[in-house]
């Protein structure tokens, strides 16, 4: 009996441990760094982008935004799920205000966890702080005198994705980026559509994984049908606020010329 109650409270112990462990981890502020070569950069000067998604509940910390100001982003982008059931209006705001207080545009896709708050008051927020929403469309995005095209894709899960409508007016000859909150979007892309640069999350690299196992794979970077492609482990967390095996992230993904 004795021995049975030792070993039931080291077991509880060890999980307790684990636990504030993968709590601690899902609390990390990690920025990384990216570097797409594409020939339709040529003649061009390199990009710098800061790309966020999967915020949920999380408080975007002022020291990752000051870390990511030292590399001088010509354009934020956040890639869905800013918010969730649950989360204040009020919090929603402050995350917007520090992001757009970096200072350059910032551009917005839906992710399927930003249906369950107000899109009224979403869309007051976005106005107030002159953020630009991307749904199934495209825009130009100047900087340094050069254009490039912006498209970004509604969620997928929701069912609220037109591909063709969000490309309908880009250029294939000239440089263009797609923002889709699902990866899976990279099932809906042909090889000749133009589309040199995709950015996701959704995934949050299976949030909790043990070794390789985990509800979906690592975020990661690739090429898929001619596109440089980005998948975010994305910053927050979303039902638990734990992880493992697969830390918070955003991104500096600079887009430059080959030498």
């Amino acid at each position: 009996m004795k021995r049975s109650m030792k070993i039931a409270g080291a077991l509880a112990i060890a999980a307790a441990a684990m636990t504030a462990k993968m709590y601690s981890v899902a609390k990390g502020n990690h920025l990384k760094n990216h570097t797409f070569t594409l020939s339709k950069m040529k003649g061009k000067p390199p990009l710098t982008i800061f790309f966020i998604s999967d915020i949920h509940k999380r408080v975007v910390d002022h020291g990752l935004l000051e870390e990511a100001q030292g590399h001088k982003p010509d354009l934020v982008i956040i890639g869905g799920d800013l918010a969730e059931g649950g989360v204040s209006c009020s919090r929603i705001e402050e995350n917007v205000r520090r992001l757009a207080g970096l200072g350059v545009p910032v551009m917005f896709v839906w992710g399927n966890n930003d249906y369950e708050v107000s899109q009224r008051e979403l869309y007051t927020i976005f106005k107030a702080y002159r953020i630009i929403t991307l749904r199934n469309e495209s825009v130009p995005f100047t900087y340094n005198g050069h254009t490039i095209t912006i498209a970004g894709v509604d969620d997928i899960r929701m069912e609220m994705d037109d591909y063709e409508e969000a490309i309908k007016e880009i250029d294939e000859n000239q440089l263009n980026v797609l923002v889709c909150h699902n990866p899976e979007i990279h099932q809906q892309i042909n090889e000749n559509d133009g589309i040199d640069v995709i950015f996701s999350g959704h995934t949050h690299g299976g949030q909790i994984r043990f070794g390789k196992f985990g509800p979906y794979e690592l975020g990661t970077t690739g090429f898929v049908k001619n596109a440089a492609y980005l998948i975010s482990n994305g910053y927050g967390t979303t039902k638990v606020p734990l992880r493992l095996g697969a830390e918070p992230e955003a991104h500096i993904v600079t887009l430059a010329a080959p030498e």
